[in-house]
């Protein structure tokens, strides 16, 4: 089962990737027991590489399974961040799977990519990509659930840095700057809106011809 997510977050390339990246502390415990992690271990290798062990119960009646992943990330000359997550056989004497576990596989990468800050706010584009083999006979629900858990990893990084009020408030503060160097005393409602028009957005026509609004159309609509 395959899932992909995407999503920009309000937060630097390198705090995104100490997020992703921690498995201590008391942030993530709790996270764990939202999903449904009731054991896990980690193992530091370098600043680059660590292993992460962990038991998970599914719910729907399901035996608790079991993952071994070797995290990996590695930073790119343009900013950008890469984060590989992969199945390894490495420990499993020191962890053995307990009786009654299923030992699952996971293939998941992270491609974080620095933008343009809003203002002051950094911001991040954040790609998450995952191949999730449960192993044994999976309902089509349960299936559906436990990738929609997996995929919130990227949700909880966005929440926990959302500035979506420092942004709006950026926003306005240009919106109002521009106004400030407009002499609308010599200016009609089409040159007003000129100084407001982005290249490519598309103009929609309303029933008030004083509050037409203007959509960006990626492609011009095209496709």
């Amino acid at each position: 089962l395959t899932g992909i997510a995407m999503t920009v977050v309000d937060a630097s390339v390198e705090e995104c990737v100490a997020s992703s990246y921690c498995y201590n502390g008391r942030a993530f415990q709790k996270q764990s027991k939202k999903m449904g992690i009731t054991e896990y271990h980690f193992k530091k290798v370098n600043e680059h590489t660590h292993y992460y062990i962990s038991t998970r119960k599914l719910g729907f009646l399901l035996n608790p399974r079991e993952g071994r992943s070797k995290i990996t990330w590695m930073k790119e000359e343009d900013g950008k961040v890469v984060i590989d997550v992969s199945d390894t056989n490495d420990f499993m004497e020191e962890y053995p799977v307990k009786e009654g576990n299923i030992l699952a596989s996971n293939h998941s990468v992270w491609v974080l990519d620095p933008l343009d800050p809003k203002g002051e706010i950094p911001q991040t584009a954040v790609s998450f990509t995952t191949r999730v083999d449960i192993g044994g006979n999976i309902p089509a629900s349960a299936m559906n659930f436990i990738l929609k858990v997996y995929l919130s990893s990227l949700s909880n990084v966005r929440k926990k840095f959302d500035k979506s009020k420092e942004i709006d408030a950026f926003n306005r503060l240009q919106i109002v700057e521009k106004m400030k160097n407009i002499n609308i005393k010599y200016m009609n409602a089409k040159t007003f809106e000129k100084h407001f028009q982005k290249k490519g957005d598309l103009k929609i026509e309303s029933a008030f011809p004083l509050a037409d609004n203007w959509l960006k159309v990626l492609g011009n609509g095209e496709g």
